[in-house]
Parts: structure tokens; sequence; C-alpha cells
């Protein structure tokens, strides 16, 4: 029997793994479109198809955009799509796209062994949060892949990698942060590489048109993300203490506890664990790193975004752009001369934590699909109803959930905010405004003391006393619980109640009050 050559065996595995590959995507693929189809976008999702919606385009980046405290990448996208004919129940496809093509990045180009290239696309923010909840986070799935592969050579070809960072600066705060470092370091390259002449005649215009190109993004960037002075989201945000975010937002990107099949919120040794467990990646990431050239850049990335989260603001949310911004770093330093037992250790520690996360992506999907992440559409049916059937009469909303249903609204239909009036939909986060979208629990007494006719109520902003006794808090209020709409938003396997109860003032019955004389 004649022993195969090996340019045939390296050709037969080549084809294996070609097989493998276009297998794990075709899966991906199916996984997001039956999730993303299934899923009910919520609050987030909602507020920025509607500012996309209605206002214009200069409206819409030149002065809503700050207020949501992000650049308008992702809102200029969804003016393009309202625009394009895009319904919102199918807005997931905008974040499905941009996953995929990021998944497609990975597999193809990153150095890492095949295995830990397909188990990246079970992680969490690929399988679930950043591809099937459509947000913005969705461009760092695709670009910071791209602006990866196009590291190594982003001094001879400085065009497109300029371009991928300038439109990474303006997906969200961190990425500007993460994108602002590798500006600066394109220009300490080409600088130290001598290919910025000044003098004319000499040298190539490309490398200036990349750092005039970057900087005028970054710039545009910053531009329709300074903060206005009014803005009055910061002040119904209860925030924890700098240390305490930071760990948590290191958390939330990589290990947040060692039980992922948990559905409760896990604290005390499990969480203590998970919070190890992600130290220990990046500190064995900081060895890989100073074991190259780029030491300085690539330790400062992931410290900046840890920094930040602590001082400025992090919600969960935002752990997964640490997540993204860790591939960048492992995948530019993944050549750096390390021993044969450390890259071995560290492989372990990347499947470990594909392993993981892939078990949550998993708890998140599969409910998704089962129950309802937003009550939006059915509880905007339940308020048209109750309003064709009580003409003249008014209906407010408490906590921002509540306004999950105006998409599906044909205008605002709540009296308390400005004053039933059909337009604006979205939130406004001036100071000036009087409805909050992150109510303060004692502003449910003040409402409910107003004795409206009837209450579209968030469970999640209630006191706890009425969340644990939704039905008969209301009675001894003077109120009857007219209907639940259940929902649960899913973060990493766990539910969050999501619910929206529609209340009415009891005009009979045991729950009723008589008007105070």
């Amino acid at each position: 029997m004649t022993a195969a050559s090996p340019e045939a065996a390296r050709g037969r595995e080549t084809r294996l793994s070609l097989a493998a590959q276009f297998a794990a995507l075709a899966c991906y693929a199916g996984w997001v479109i039956w999730v993303g189809s299934h899923h009910e976008a919520w609050f987030d999702e909602m507020q920025a198809w509607l500012l996309a919606r209605d206002n214009s385009f200069g409206t819409l980046i030149g002065y809503y955009a700050r207020y949501e405290g992000t650049p308008g990448l992702w809102h200029a996208v969804l003016w393009v799509a309202t625009r394009a004919g895009l319904p919102f129940s199918d807005i997931w496809m905008l974040s499905a796209v941009c996953a995929f093509g990021g998944a497609v990045v990975v597999v193809r180009h990153a150095p890492f062994p095949l295995p830990l290239r397909l188990g990246l696309l079970a992680t969490y923010f690929f399988g679930y949060q950043y591809s099937v909840v459509a947000r913005g986070y969705c461009f760092d799935l695709l670009l910071v892949p791209i602006a990866a592969t196009l590291f190594a050579d982003r001094v001879r070809r400085p065009m497109g990698y300029a371009l991928v960072v300038g439109v990474i600066a303006n997906i969200n705060a961190f990425s500007f942060l993460a994108a602002g470092l590798l500006g600066l370091d394109l220009f300490v390259r080409l600088a130290l590489a001598r290919r910025l002449k000044l003098v004319r005649g000499l040298g190539d215009w490309r490398p200036w048109a990349a750092l005039a190109m970057v900087g005028a993004l970054g710039l545009f960037s910053l531009w329709t993300a300074w903060q206005p002075a009014d803005n009055g989201f910061m002040a119904q945000v209860s925030r924890m203490n700098p240390v305490a975010s930071a760990l948590v937002f290191v958390a939330n990107g990589l290990f947040d506890r060692v039980t992922p099949w948990a559905n409760t919120h896990q604290g005390g040794l499990d969480a203590i664990l998970g919070m190890m467990l992600s130290w220990l990646l990046l500190g064995m990431m900081a060895r890989l790193v100073l074991a190259g050239r780029d030491r300085a850049l690539m330790l400062v990335i992931p410290a900046v975004l840890i920094v930040f989260s602590g001082v400025v603001l992090a919600s969960s949310w935002h752990g997964g752009v640490l997540f993204v911004f860790v591939l960048f770093v492992l995948w530019t330093q993944w050549d750096n001369p390390v021993t044969p037992q450390f890259r071995k250790a560290l492989i372990a520690l990347i499947a470990l934590l594909e392993v993981m996360q892939g078990v949550q992506t998993l708890h998140s999907g599969l409910p998704d699909v089962a129950g309802d992440y937003s009550a939006g559409r059915p509880a905007a049916a339940g308020v048209m109803a109750w309003r064709a059937g009580h003409p003249g009469k008014a209906i407010v909303a408490f906590g921002g959930q509540s306004f999950e249903t105006q998409p599906w609204l044909p205008y605002n239909v709540f009296a308390n905010y400005h004053g039933g009036a059909p337009h604006p939909q979205f939130v406004r986060w001036n100071r000036d405004e009087t409805w909050h979208a992150l109510p303060h629990p004692q502003e449910w007494g003040d409402l409910i003391a107003t004795r409206p006719d009837a209450v579209l109520a968030a469970h999640v902003w209630l006191p706890k006393v009425v969340q644990s006794d939704p039905a008969g808090a209301a009675c001894r209020r003077g109120y009857d619980l007219v209907h639940a709409y259940p929902a649960a938003m899913m973060w990493r396997g766990i539910a969050e109640n999501n619910t929206l109860y529609l209340l009415e003032r009891a005009g009979s019955g045991p729950c009723y009050k008589a008007p105070a004389a």
C-alpha cells in the first residue's frame, strides 16, 4: 500500500478544514436567524429605531444622538433602514448581518487553531447578545476583527486600516477610546517608518490621507457624542463605586461566574472564581503581549477600557466591547514567541471561556425563542383595545419598558408624556423632561396619587413591595389589574422580568376607592 504524499495529506487536511468552517458558519447563521426571527425588540432597540424614524438625518446625528451617549453610526444606519422600508420587527437582521460578517472574518482569518476559531462563534456576544439583540455593538463584531486582519500591514497599506479604525470610533464610547489609541499608534508607526514626508514631491500621499481620514472620522465621532449640558440621563442612573463597576465590567466581558448553567444571579465564591478566571486570562494575555513589539499599545487598550468603565459609566452590555478588544489583542499578538507550555495553557483557558459562554448563549437564545423578550407588541394591542372601550379616558405610562409599545402604536397615547401629544414617541433625556424612563420607586406612589384612569406599568421599575404582589398592591391603591403581559429579558442565561401591567382605576368591586372629598 502506497503512503500518501505530504502534499496530498495537506490537501486533504485543507479540504476538511474548509468543510468544517463552512459547516460551522452555516450552523451559526441558522442559529442567529432562528433566534433573531423570534426575538422581540426591547426598549433600547425601540428608542434608537424611533429616533431614526421620526427625525431628519441632520437632527438625528447633530442633536439627538449625543443625548443617547453615543456617536451616531447605529442611528445613521437605522435612518437609512427605516426609509428603505425595513419594518421594526426585522431590526434584528441588521445586527445578524454584522455578526455573520464578523464570524466569517474570524473563521477564515484569525490565527488561532481551527477549534478555537469555530468556538468563538458560540461565545455569548457572537452567539446572542450582539448578534440577536439589535444595537450598535454589532459593528464591533464586524469591524474589530477586520481591523485585526489589517493591523500587521497597517504601515505599508494604511488607507483601509485607517478607514476601519475611523468607523470603529463611531460605534460607541468604548470603541472610540480604543480607536483613538489605534489611530495614535498608526501615526507613530508611520512616522518611525519615515513615511510622512513634508517636502513636496517626496514620499507617498497615502499615509497623510490615511491619518487625515482617521482623524476626521474621530473628530466627527467626538462632535456627535459630545455631551450637552442638559442631558439628564445620568441623573436617572444608579451607579456603583468605580472599583466595583470596573470589576463587573471585566466579568461581564469574560467569565462572570463558574456556573454558566445557573438561571439565577450568583454571588459569593461562584462570582469570585469567575472574576479570578477573567483576570487570569487578562494576565496571560499581558504575558503574550510582553513577548512582542506592540507592548505599550496592546496593554493600554484593555487598561483604558477598564478604567473608563469605572470612572465614567458601564452597563452589563458594555462588557462585550472588552471581549472583542481582548480578541483583537490576542489575534494581533498570537505569533509572539512564547513557550509551548504557555501557549497550550492559554489555548485551554480560551477554550474554557468559549465553552462557558457557549452554555450561556444556549441558555439565552432558547428562552428567547420560547418566550417573549419584550411585551411591547401585545401590550400595545391591549392599550389600544382599552382606549377603544373607554373613549375620553386617559392612560399613563410608568417606566421605560412601557414605551416598548410605542413602535406598535400609531402615535403616542400616554397622557403623562408631553400632555398626550401624538409625537414624540421616543424618550427625551433632556433635563426639562418631566417623564422619566428610569424612575425612582417613590415616583410610582406620586403617579398613582394623581388617580389616572389607567396605567401601563413596567415591572422592573415598580417598588419591591409592588413587584412581589402587583394585583394586591394595585387593589390597595384602588386599581384592578386588567392584564399582565409577561416577558423576560435574557442576560447570560438569567431571566430579568420585563413584564408590563395594565391597571385600571376600579369603578366598583373590592378594589374600589371612593374619591377623596
